[in-house]
């Protein structure tokens, strides 16, 4: 966290020069301040403490992002990545699974994953004995692929604008929130939807990690357009039990020690090995998943 100078004002929101405006997108407050003098429009909230982007400007998730900028980040096209995106929502359903006291039984459960994508989620959640499992995502593309590909229930639809029958003992968003320009009413929607004892499960960019709080100007310079918020561990936690939740858990995620120390420093190899080891224990790494039971 950066240190704030004393006598410096808290900005309002009727002279904010950007089109986001410096009202916090989550918990509705009018005030927040300036993350540095320097990194605007990054901005803190007073009130519930998240980080957020005034100039927040959404994305359009078509063919392409799937395809070209998910290759072009990552060496290959979503698809591509099928098998390691199933290993990682193996590990997250057993997290999801031990918060809730146990795996299921075929056909106990009903989940709904938000910002679906291609649908490999919602695969190992059938595979692991959820009964009903169902999606909504924005992408026609990404739909339509779903819908072929594995035959699940997918809604193409922003999850603001979807009607649901049903409640959900599991609902999940894989590195969705922070897409949203109002993720304070996406929350409260999402546990309104969800059945008593149920676990809502998300994974979020974190200003508790090595890139925002060495590199700032770095984390400004890359900080995606289409991010409205970033959390830390210790608000993640606090926001959600305030709305209702009564048990948290969150884990670190994105470990990446040469943010800290260059590949090229001979530090960097036992750096590396301490860093990996005391991420998980301090929670401190650029994302982090956050499990929450109702």
């Amino acid at each position: 966290m950066s240190r704030r100078k004393k006598g410096k004002k808290t900005v309002s929101a009727p002279n904010n020069p950007h089109p986001g405006g410096l009202t916090c997108p989550l918990c509705c407050s009018p005030d927040g301040k300036a993350v540095t003098r320097d990194l605007s429009p990054f901005y803190r909230c007073c009130r519930c403490g998240i980080v957020f982007n005034s100039a927040y400007r959404p994305l359009r998730y078509d063919e392409r992002y799937f395809l070209d900028d998910y290759k072009n980040q990552y060496g290959r096209t979503y698809a591509e990545d099928r098998d390691a995106i199933r290993r990682l929502a193996d590990v997250r359903l057993r997290n999801v699974f031990a918060l809730r006291g146990g795996k299921p039984g075929r056909g106990d459960l009903s989940l709904l994953d938000i910002g679906s994508a291609l649908g490999f989620f919602m695969e190992s959640a059938w595979d692991a004995g959820v009964g009903r499992v169902s999606g909504v995502e924005i992408s026609r593309y990404a739909c339509d692929w779903c819908r072929r590909e594995t035959g699940f229930r997918v809604v193409n639809s922003a999850f603001e604008k979807t009607e649901f029958d049903e409640t959900f003992d599991i609902i999940t968003a894989w590195y969705f929130i922070e897409h949203c320009e109002h993720p304070g009413e996406i929350m409260r929607r999402i546990y309104a939807l969800l059945n008593p004892g149920g676990v809502f499960a998300f994974s979020a960019p974190s200003v508790f990690g090595p890139q925002f709080l060495f590199d700032r100007k770095g984390w400004a310079g890359s900080h995606p357009e289409d991010h409205r918020i970033d959390f830390s561990p210790a608000v993640a936690a606090r926001i959600l039990k305030r709305m209702g939740f009564r048990s948290v858990m969150v884990r670190a995620a994105g470990v990446h020690p040469d943010r800290v120390v260059p590949r090229t420093s001979p530090f960097f190899r036992p750096f590396s090995l301490l860093y990996r080891r005391m991420a998980p224990l301090l929670r401190f790494s650029d994302t982090i998943e956050v499990y929450a039971l109702k």
